[in-house]
């Protein structure tokens, strides 16, 4: 368990929703200037893993270019 005090975390559970409540709009603004650089990360890590993806497609229908490219010439080797 954590080392703290149950009642001082209820206090200042309700000492913010108290300031929620009073304040919604300051309380929105600090609550998105907070979040917002999380919002930043997860659309540079979600951006750069479409990238990959469609890296790892376009390395996939290469090799399937190239393999089919590959039967071909070794078919008409026996020719």
């Amino acid at each position: 368990m954590w080392p703290f005090d149950e009642e001082w975390f209820k206090e200042w559970l309700v000492g913010i929703l108290k300031w929620a409540a009073t304040n919604p709009w300051e309380f929105i603004y600090y609550v998105l200037l907070c979040l917002s650089p999380l919002f930043l990360v997860s659309a540079l890590l979600a951006w750069n893993l479409a990238k990959q993806i469609d890296a790892k497609e376009k390395g996939k229908k290469r090799a399937a270019r190239k393999q089919k490219n590959m039967s071909k010439v070794k078919g008409s080797k026996g020719d």
